[in-house]
């Protein structure tokens, strides 16, 4: 059974997670908790194996560099690559910074249903394009990391680079017939919660 933590940062409310087993750790979304991250690892003496991308904003990506060495796996969407290298599509250039990652990081692309194997558990890739065109959700067993399709009570924006407000209409109503109501939510920003209770919270997944 992985073990799943949650970690915060104060100005930008953006969350990261740390899913750990035997040793070895899976990060989502390092964005501005590397510290945190890295800390974590070390006091719990984790290896830090996987890092999985929900989305190549720049408030989720940016601590990939603090955290990332020759042997870490980086997962994102294949619509999603060109965000590492673009401080244009990342929105790093809002941040007064050209985030570019190095051409010779460990990048594993990955597509709708893909799987992804931590310590002989299973994490499944779902597709989730609205917010970003290569946003991704991940799956396991009845816990699901929304990135900022959904979050508690609202959804993530449509309005930059490669949004588009009718694809996330579709990947809300691919949650809302394809999740069980008991399945724990963990968004990229803000709370989670039960998806029973975000239905009744969040009025852009309860029209569905």
């Amino acid at each position: 059974m992985i073990n799943i933590r949650k970690y915060s940062c104060q100005n930008m409310d953006v969350n990261s997670y740390i899913l750990a087993k035997d040793n070895k750790a899976l990060i989502i979304d390092p964005g501005f908790n590397g510290k945190k991250i890295i800390e974590h690892c070390q006091n719990h003496h984790l290896e830090i194996e996987k890092v999985i991308l929900t989305h190549g904003h720049y408030d989720h990506i940016r601590d990939l560099k603090m955290i990332i060495n020759d042997d870490i796996i980086i997962y994102i969407h294949e619509a999603e690559k060109d965000f590492l290298f673009n401080p244009n599509l990342n929105l790093s250039n809002l941040f007064k910074d050209d985030f570019v990652l190095n051409k010779d990081i460990r990048l594993e692309l990955v597509q709708d249903a893909s799987n992804i194997e931590f310590q002989k558990e299973q994490l499944k890739i779902i597709h989730l394009p609205g917010h970003t065109k290569g946003s991704i959700g991940i799956i396991y067993n009845q816990h699901f990391f929304s990135g900022d399709t959904l979050f508690y009570d609202s959804i993530g924006r449509t309005d930059l680079a490669s949004g588009n407000q009718v694809q996330m209409h579709n990947s809300l109503k691919k949650i809302a017939s394809k999740f069980s109501k008991n399945t724990i939510v963990y968004p990229g920003h803000g709370k989670g919660g039960n998806l029973n209770d975000i239905f009744k919270a969040n009025p852009y997944l309860r029209i569905y």
